[in-house]
């Protein structure tokens, strides 16, 4: 009986310790995951500002250009 104990004993412990890391796996993946989504929507605002600051005041396109004869 006294084995029984030990071996449930071992095993409760190393079950403790495998949930242990893949939580800690599982929450450093979603992390990374929101952190990477943030990354895309801040690169995504800052294409549209480049966007429309090309397009000129009230989003209206600059007209090109002529040269002078």
């Amino acid at each position: 009986m006294n084995m029984k104990h030990k071996g449930m004993r071992y095993l409760y412990s190393g079950l403790t310790v495998l949930f242990g890391a893949g939580a800690t796996l599982g929450g450093s993946y979603l992390f990374s995951r929101l952190r990477e989504k943030q990354d895309v929507e801040t690169r995504m605002d800052r294409l549209e500002q480049m966007l429309e600051g090309l397009a000129g005041p009230k989003g209206e396109p600059k007209a090109p250009r002529q040269k002078k004869r």
